[in-house]
């Protein structure tokens, strides 16, 4: 008992510290502060393509169409130029300095370490390094370049100006000799790798770094072990899904943004070149919320006998159709529940499998990796990811994840329908 406990405390300690780092927490913050701009993209991409002659033709006509496709290139086609900013600024945040500062020589030390275009008429910012492709390059430089601008400050290798001095011009002065250090640090970084094999930092990332997790990543068996860790935790009454966000975004939103670039470039959804994203954990893994809660959910409000549970079912229905769980999770509760553990760490992984053969099979279509909205509802967000046929797998796999949670939660129910007799007979004795 004491080995379980103790595993159990490790198992705490360690989620807590990956929730609680400054540079996870500044990957996944830093990523989640784009949603907006992603969303643009998404929105504009969506009306763009949308398969309907009359207003394909009406977008033609009118040239909105141009536009359209240039909202979404100028956010998911840049987003690692972004994301050099929101990174270094989140991490400046959790560092306790000032974040512009960092953001600014963050995104300045990432387009120095771009690789150059050479056109006949000179060298130019390559544009695709710029998306999904730069995106690890980014975080990295946002990481590096960032810590070193607040690591200055804090030593206090700064240009003081005297009191008398506004604070906005004092603090300009401030960042400015850091700024100087970290941004000459990257050019001559820059030159350096120019004269390796790898001609770029840029390159260097890719080719090491990037491309293998990306190859890792694409593996249905990587996700599924997120997943299930991801659920490990939530058992223990941690919030796993924030606890694995840092890691869902940084090696999965680059899935999606390639996939909306395929699309703008006119790429059929059977030729999309990734089946899973950030988007298709968000749909699939773990409907209604972590744990596939909303079958469990539909399963109570059809088979519950104890007043309790058929209360909770009522209560829970509307936020579980939004992706909100938190009510089922610690209303029923599931959290340290050793008859619901079972179906509530399987039922997503079985979720996020079946979807993925569905996929892969050509039953069901690729997602065009559009950022639907957290708390779109059920089937909703799947129309808007990839079209009807996806929605009807939202459907299948909800109707799966009740045959699993159905005899498990027989078993709790009928604990509690017991229950409930025995303190019905205690009062009316009294």
């Amino acid at each position: 008992m004491k080995d379980k406990e103790q595993i159990m405390d490790k198992v705490m300690l360690f989620a807590e510290k990956v929730k609680t780092n400054n540079y996870l927490s500044a990957i996944s913050n830093g990523l989640m502060m784009l949603m907006p701009l992603l969303m643009i993209g998404s929105i504009a991409l969506l009306l763009a393509v949308l398969p309907i002659d009359a207003w394909k033709q009406f977008l033609t006509d009118t040239g909105i169409r141009t536009y359209l496709m240039a909202a979404s290139t100028l956010t998911t086609s840049l987003i690692a130029l972004y994301a050099s900013f929101t990174v270094a600024y989140c991490l400046a945040e959790n560092l306790g300095q000032k974040a512009i500062g960092a953001g600014c020589i963050s995104a300045f030390c990432f387009l120095i370490i771009t690789p150059l275009a050479n056109f006949e008429t000179g060298s130019y910012l390559d544009i695709g390094w710029l998306g999904a492709k730069g995106l690890f390059g980014a975080m990295i430089v946002a990481l590096i370049a960032g810590r070193l601008y607040c690591l200055f400050l804090d030593k206090k290798i700064i240009i003081k100006m005297p009191e008398s001095v506004p604070p906005v011009v004092s603090n300009t002065f401030a960042g400015l000799f850091p700024a100087i250090i970290v941004g000459f640090l990257f050019v001559f970084v820059a030159f350096g790798f120019s004269l390796t094999k790898y001609g770029s930092f840029a390159d260097f990332v890719y080719g090491i770094i990037a491309a293998p997790l990306q190859n890792l990543s694409g593996s249905i068996w990587s996700l599924l072990f997120i997943i299930l860790i991801q659920m490990v935790l939530w058992i223990f009454g941690l919030h796993g899904s924030l606890v694995v966000g840092s890691f869902i975004s940084a090696l999965y939103l680059p899935m999606d943004t390639m996939n909306m670039e395929a699309v703008m470039a006119g790429v059929a959804n059977s030729d999309l070149p990734n089946i899973m994203g950030k988007t298709f954990y968000g749909l699939f893994a773990g409907i209604g919320g972590a744990g596939g809660t909303l079958s469990l959910i539909f399963v109570m409000l059809i088979f519950a006998k104890a007043k309790q549970h058929k209360a909770i079912a009522k209560l829970t229905v509307g936020p579980g159709c939004f992706t909100i769980n938190e009510p089922i999770v610690f209303g029923l509760p599931l959290i340290l529940n050793p008859i619901m553990a079972i179906p509530f760490i399987t039922v997503p992984l079985i979720q996020t499998l079946v979807a993925y053969l569905a996929i892969a099979a050509n039953i069901v279509p690729r997602l065009n990796g559009v950022q639907v909205p957290f708390g779109m509802p059920i089937l909703v967000n799947g129309v808007l990811a990839g079209g009807w046929k996806v929605a009807v797998l939202q459907v299948v796999l909800i109707a799966i994840g009740m045959l699993v949670y159905f005899p498990f939660f027989k078993v709790l129910d009928k604990q509690a329908l017991k229950s409930e007799e025995v303190s019905s007979e205690e009062t009316l004795v009294q």
